[in-house]
């Protein structure tokens, strides 16, 4: 495997060098990241006028008439129906859980498509002609299924404590790109579980050279924070250039026979 100097130095120069042309490419992975930091970015009003020894509850019902709930009523309400709140709260729960996956999947869906992109660039050794589209070639049925699928896997991994969803995270990132690489060679395209185990086995070994790639990024992300998501404008475009830079290194590897691992 290439040293992540290596990596990091190629993928310098191609975002110094071709700015135009990755920024072009990265633009809708740019669009979802922008987005993403507006929401994070919308505060709560939380009013606390009428914190006192105890909570009460006022308001006004449809008719016009007012109530007022103390919270000893408000306990007896919850111990009364207790069974039912459980209910809703784990439904609750589900939906969202479920929201969060759908969303992930999405925003995977379009920056993997550009990553994709810029892994065609190197493995056709010229510029694309039309960069935006180019960002767009990997959004099929079957790119949509594998990080469906994966960004599933990681959720519930992740009950597990954080660290078992982060190393999984890491075990299926390379199944889009193996999926694009037996689409563009004509191959017979495998199912999306299939693609996150050979996921696993290209990626055995290398799990902490990935991580130690992510770790030296830590300055940019700071950058970010500081400059409230301004520098995102060179920052995404250079990080989507490292993770395709890192898969062709990965490539190279392939080894033989493949292994397969928990982690």
């Amino acid at each position: 495997m290439i040293t992540t100097h290596y990596i990091k130095r190629h993928a310098w120069l191609r975002v110094t060098k071709h700015f135009k042309t990755v920024f072009l490419i990265s633009l809708i992975p740019m669009i979802f990241t922008v987005f993403g930091v507006t929401i994070n970015h919308q505060t709560t009003i939380i009013d606390t006028r009428s914190y006192q020894n105890h909570v009460n509850i006022e308001g006004t019902l449809p008719n016009g008439a007012n109530y007022n709930i103390s919270s000893n009523e408000l306990v007896h309400f919850l111990n009364d129906n207790w069974f039912v709140i459980l209910i809703i709260g784990l439904l609750v729960l589900f939906i969202t859980l479920l929201i969060g996956i759908i969303l992930t999947a999405i925003s995977d869906f379009f920056t993997e498509s550009a990553i994709s992109g810029l892994i065609d660039w190197r493995d056709d050794d010229r510029l694309p002609h039309d960069p935006i589209r180019a960002g767009l070639q990997l959004l099929t049925g079957v790119a949509f299924r594998i990080v469906l699928l994966r960004a599933l896997y990681i959720t519930l991994w992740s009950f597990l404590l954080i660290v078992p969803g982060i190393i999984k995270s890491f075990s299926y990132s390379q199944a889009l790109y193996l999926y694009r690489d037996d689409l563009r060679a004509g191959r017979p395209i495998k199912s999306a579980n299939a693609y996150i185990k050979s996921s696993q086995s290209l990626i055995y070994g290398y799990k902490g050279q990935l991580f130690v790639m992510y770790i030296s990024l830590i300055g940019w992300y700071i950058l970010n924070l500081i400059t409230f998501g301004i520098a995102n404008l060179f920052t995404l475009p250079y990080i989507l250039v490292l993770r395709s830079e890192f898969y062709i290194a990965l490539r190279a590897t392939a080894p033989e026979p493949t292994k397969t691992t928990i982690l």
